[in-house]
């Protein structure tokens, strides 16, 4: 147990500037197009040849890492200040928090997890408690994504005193745990949302 949550702050941590890990690996996609047009704008492909699946993004967005995760953002950050290891030291440290989109795949321990809330509520809750402060779940939703049954669950949490908002659908697949989360402060994330919804909306399994 001791192993298993050091491994799951790692992944969350990870998923704050970006997520997981995927074992997949599949030849790229042809003959799909790079853009698709949405009533607030163009979207544009992410895929590559290290995952099993593909989906789109609002064109405003920056794709900052494209393998066995796919990670894009928007360049609209608010800045959170923390202060330096040594106490006296008058010295801060400034990170740059950016709303974004992480897209994640991993496989699934043998005999555990079998249904999403199983893995959410045995794995995903406790882990975040172990980082994260003030942590609220707002009601889940249930979703199809490609054809699967999926849950969107949505929360907030504090760090070093900034509130951030997250949402995460997940979905399984043949012992795989897919997730699309989108991360961001609580003041910027009704601005970004549609990234997620635009990607559940084209999420496609190769």
């Amino acid at each position: 147990m001791k192993k298993e949550k050091t491994y799951a702050s790692v992944i969350i941590l990870i998923t704050f500037c970006a997520l997981l890990f995927s074992s997949c690996q599949n030849k790229t996609i042809k003959n799909i197009p790079t853009e698709t047009l949405f009533e607030d704008g163009t979207a544009v492909l992410a895929e590559n040849s290290s995952v099993d699946f593909y989906f789109y993004y609002p064109e405003n967005f920056i794709m900052q890492r494209n393998d066995a995760m796919i990670t894009v953002y928007i360049n609209d950050s608010d800045v959170m200040n923390l202060e330096a290891t040594e106490p006296n030291s008058g010295e801060n440290f400034i990170i740059e928090t950016k709303p974004n989109l992480s897209a994640t795949a991993f496989t699934l321990p043998e005999g555990r997890y079998e249904t999403i809330d199983e893995y959410w509520n045995e794995f995903g809750i406790p882990s975040f408690e172990t980082v994260f402060q003030d942590l609220e779940n707002e009601p889940d939703e249930n979703l199809t994504i490609d054809g699967i049954d999926a849950k969107k669950y949505t929360y907030t949490l504090s760090v070093a005193g900034m509130n951030y908002k997250i949402s995460q659908i997940v979905f399984i697949k043949k012992r795989q745990v897919y997730t699309l989360t989108y991360t961001a402060t609580e003041n910027r994330y009704q601005t970004y949302a549609n990234v997620l919804s635009i990607a559940a909306e084209t999420f496609k399994f190769k």
